[in-house]
This record gives C-alpha cells, structure tokens and sequence, in this order.
C-alpha cells in the first residue's frame, strides 16, 4: 500500500539553508498566552498559530501505547518533492533534509481508544480553536483521517527540512489535511535536541520570519492548521525521541479534490494511507 510523505517545496539553491536556523528567536517577539483549560483538556501553550495541550496521554495511556507499539517495525522515513526528480536516496545524500524511522498504522482498526482520543483532541481542542471541520448536529466531525504515524528519532536523526504537511493549491490526495496533532511520546529527560521548530508570524510585520522551539514532555500533544505551520525537527543528540502524528481531512479544502485529479473519486474511497469515514 503507498503511503502519504510529508511534503517540502524545495529549491536546490536552498539546501545550505538546512544547516542552521536564518531566523531569529521567537522567546520574546511570539505571543502565548497564559495557560486555559478547553473541554476537559489543559492548553499550557497558545499561539495563533498552534497550541500545547498539556497531558493529553495519561501515564497509563502512555504505557498502553509502549505495549501496543512494540509491535511495530519503523522503516526510514521518506520525502515528497514536489517538481523534482530526484530519488529519496539521492535527496537524503544531496540536502540531508530527514532522517527518521516511520510506522503507519490504522488506529481506528488496530487500537481505538487511541484513535478516539486523538479525534476527541481535533474535536474539543483542534476544531475549536481552528474551526476548519464541519459537525453534525451531535458534534461529531465531518471528516476523514489519515493513518496514524509512528515517528522514531534515534542520535543524529531529524527532520531538518522546513515544511508544512498540506497546501490548499497542491496537486496530491494528502493535501486535504486541515489539522495535525503531534503526540509526544518520550519523557524530555529520555532524549537531548530534536526540538520541534516553528516558524511563527512576526506580531509586528505578520511575516513568518520567527523562529519557536516547542519543547513537550511525555503525554503532552501539539496541534495546529496543517496548511499553515512551517515546520520542522531539529538533530537528536543523544537518546531517542517518539512521536505519534496524526491527520484531520476535509476534501474541499484543496484544489486536488475539487478541481483536480481527485475529483473523480467517490467520495467513500478513501484518501491514500487514510481510514475511511
């Protein structure tokens, strides 16, 4: 089965780039706001363009998620670009762009709870922060959701490459994702370095220009607009960092489905790599 990689638009010419941050830090110039709490979940970090939700996984979760994940076997991680020719094998030597072991998995078939889990936070936190997703009367989402991934970092690994998971004028099934959640699996003390960065909008000349690290702790979960967050994971230095991410969709919120190739698909097929309706 293919699966869904996340996309980088690219220009060769911009590869030293890759190096080291061109953007200043964001430690003062960002805008949180104080902590709140949303439908039974803790947002200890609030920006306009993310937030932190704090122990979304509780202890027990956590260790039901270790058993569970035991079973999986990441493979090396690989790129979309779009325009370009080159191979995955030929990117990683020439731009060192992402580095990481994967696993994909259907949570709403292998392991539900966490699949509830992860739709209740785009739900009560995502949505609603972010109303991107249509509901029902009941308030459950009108949406699709992709498999769930499995990210795994060990020492010198990343993914250096800045980028965003969806664009609204992309030509690929997984632009229709709308929201993204980031749950971290790894205790802070378990891994140093592979900080996730963001590069966030200047509150003075709203250009993306500021750079944020966002540091989570074991339980803790991102969330963000999957078309707008440029972003990316900085090189482990020692220990392993773990991740799970997950993806909302909505077709009509990019070209590929409304006007492209993909909108001649039944609308119950199924997006690649995702879990239908």
């Amino acid at each position: 089965r293919r699966r869904l990689r996340t996309k980088v638009r690219l220009d060769p010419s911009l590869a030293a780039a890759f190096a080291a941050p061109s953007v200043p830090s964001a430690s003062s110039s960002a805008k949180v706001s104080a902590p709140c709490t949303w439908n039974g979940f803790v947002c200890m970090e609030r920006n306009a363009e993310y937030c932190v939700v704090k122990e979304a996984f509780t202890p027990q979760m956590l260790e039901n998620l270790g058993h569970f994940l035991s079973r999986k076997r990441p493979k090396p991680a690989k790129m979309k670009n779009e325009g370009a020719g080159d191979s995955d094998d030929e990117r990683k030597a020439r731009y060192d762009d992402r580095d990481s072991m994967v696993s994909w998995f259907d949570a709403e078939a292998e392991c539900r709870w966490l699949h509830n889990r992860l739709e209740e936070v785009i739900q009560k936190v995502g949505n609603v922060e972010w109303p991107l997703l249509k509901a029902d009367g009941t308030g459950k989402l009108e949406c699709e959701f992709e498999q769930t991934q499995y990210s795994v970092y060990g020492p010198n690994q990343h993914f250096q490459a800045w980028h965003q998971d969806a664009f609204a004028d992309g030509n690929d099934p997984e632009d229709a994702r709308q929201l993204t959640i980031v749950a971290m699996l790894s205790k802070k003390s378990a891994y140093t370095g592979g900080l996730f960065q963001a590069k966030l909008k200047d509150p003075v000349t709203k250009k993306k220009k500021v750079l944020q690290s966002i540091r989570l702790d074991a339980g803790d979960v991102l969330v963000f607009p999957a078309k707008e967050l440029l972003h990316r994971v900085g090189r482990v230095k020692t220990g392993t960092r773990k991740t799970l991410v997950f993806w909302a969709f909505d077709r009509a919120s990019c070209k590929y489905h409304t006007v492209g190739a993909g909108a001649e698909v039944d609308a119950g097929a199924g997006i690649l790599g995702a879990a239908k309706p």
